[in-house]
């Protein structure tokens, strides 16, 4: 693994880690809302297997990533591009999960004919697709609503979060996952799995600007500023989603199914993290496009 800090072109630093095999096709991977490029852990060895080169940004305010303000995922195109340059990338592919669904249909807006696949894995779409958020978890719902609104409230409740969150960081993930659905509750049972999400949590909270990214995320997922179904009908989009997920509901897959072109949709046994033991199935998938192109 490779970790480095570039330069962008308004002069932020920003960090990159790499997984997989280094000399394989390039993709980039967007991490969650409340996450870092440690998410892209949970695909690093099968793209190893699959000779994938896995690029993933930690977004401004994550770990050393310097903050930005982005009033929209395509904001962080020239990002992308800044990463691709300096790394000597041109064709590649795209891996959006959770949260960073948005930032990988901007990227795919912008770069269609570099884009070769586009992999969005328990992803959050537009807020306003009808009927979109039925079946999330009615607290998330009311906070992602009144939040994506009302940004001071939501970076007030980032802070105390982020508080707590120092203060004794194994309860505050503790009690987080008590809010999740039974099959991520048992997941997350795996201590290796549990660690791996402290990472994120510290790359956000003790070493990010956690709430003042995280508040602006929330505006971003009420407006992302494309249309899905004005994106290209080329490459193919392929998306995985647990059908037990209450944090970004099965609806919010289904919407964004039929809103996509040229989309394949998997709905697979698992809660939102359901990634991490469907790694092999969807890392193959990726792999399977890019070899019959």
């Amino acid at each position: 693994m490779m970790n480095t800090l570039l330069g962008m072109r308004d002069g932020r630093m920003l960090e990159v880690q790499e997984y997989g095999d280094g000399a394989g096709h390039p993709a980039f991977f967007f991490h969650g809302l409340i996450g870092s490029h440690h998410q892209a852990a949970y695909v690093a060895e099968p793209a190893r297997r699959e000779r994938l080169r896995i690029i993933a940004p930690n977004r401004p305010g994550v770990g050393r990533s310097e903050f930005a303000v982005r009033t929209s995922p395509r904001d962080a195109v020239s990002d992308v591009e800044d990463v691709a340059t300096a790394l000597g990338v041109d064709e590649f592919s795209l891996i959006g999960i959770s949260g960073g669904a948005p930032y990988a249909l901007a990227a795919l807006g912008h770069f269609s004919r570099r884009v070769r696949t586009v992999t969005l894995v328990s992803g959050m779409g537009p807020m306003h697709l009808r009927g979109a958020l039925q079946g999330m978890d009615y607290r998330r719902r009311c906070f992602l609503e009144a939040g994506s609104r009302y940004p001071r409230l939501a970076r007030r409740a980032f802070q105390t979060a982020s508080d707590r969150f120092r203060a004794d960081p194994e309860r505050f993930l503790a009690r987080l996952l008590t809010t999740w659905s039974l099959p991520d509750q048992v997941l997350f049972q795996r201590r290796e799995v549990f660690e791996l999400f402290l990472r994120d949590l510290h790359q956000v909270f003790s070493e990010g600007n956690g709430p003042e990214g995280l508040a602006q995320e929330l505006v971003i997922y009420r407006n992302p500023g494309f249309a899905l179904a004005a994106l290209p009908r080329d490459p193919r989009i392929t998306l995985w989603h647990g059908l037990s997920d209450t944090i970004v509901p099965p609806s919010m897959a289904w919407r964004m199914a039929r809103a996509l072109p040229n989309c394949e949709a998997h709905f697979v046994p698992g809660g939102h993290f359901m990634a991490i033991d469907a790694a092999d199935q969807i890392i193959a998938r990726l792999k399977q496009l890019l070899v019959g192109m």
